[in-house]
């Protein structure tokens, strides 16, 4: 551990659009030695508790400077609330000098979802002008006992809470310019 080294993971993403939906693909970038896990598989959760990984699923929302945030990373559990079950988001191996790559879908009229189904902190707007993609990483480590999840392509790695927490970092894109409706919530 301690390889990895500023500037070492880069993000790209490119953002198409239609009616009814908007598509970013991304690349996340590893010019580094150490190898990493990718924090960009969330998952959707069942009435009953049981987690649905869909790697196209992330988090979004309206900032303050008017920029749409869409977010794969393991979020802080909420100050003053208590969860059985931190969200946490499943994990790949991305490898020194290497890339991983991926999608994520949104609505074509584009909606807010928190992490612990918080209420956004700001309301939607007619239009969005620009939006960034933020995905979390962490260096691999012995200590993080992970465990691998499904087969194949679909395989992923689900790590503690509190060994990611304290050791993810974000990496963002650049703001694209982009216009596309949101959501008017009553």
């Amino acid at each position: 551990m301690g390889v990895l080294k500023d500037g070492d993971v880069s993000i790209s993403v490119t953002w198409e659009k239609s009616e009814t939906w908007v598509l970013g693909r991304y690349r996340v970038t590893n010019a580094g030695a150490a190898q990493l896990y990718l924090l960009d598989r969330l998952y959707h959760r069942s009435t009953s508790g049981a987690r649905t990984v869909d790697p196209e699923h992330a988090f979004r929302w309206l900032e303050p400077d008017g920029v749409y945030r869409v977010a794969k990373f393991v979020p802080n559990i909420p100050t003053g609330e208590r969860v059985e079950s931190p969200e946490v988001a499943y994990a790949r191996i991305l490898p020194s000098n290497g890339f991983l790559e991926g999608t994520v879908l949104l609505p074509g009229q584009l909606d807010q979802i928190l992490p612990y189904d918080a209420q956004p902190a700001l309301s939607s707007v007619a239009k969005i002008n620009s939006i960034v993609l933020s995905v979390g990483y962490a260096e691999i480590d012995a200590e993080a006992m992970a465990v691998e999840i499904g087969k194949g392509d679909a395989a992923v790695l689900s790590l503690p809470y509190a060994w990611l927490i304290t050791r993810q970092r974000m990496i963002s894109s650049a703001a694209v310019a982009i216009e596309v409706p949101m959501q008017r919530k009553p």
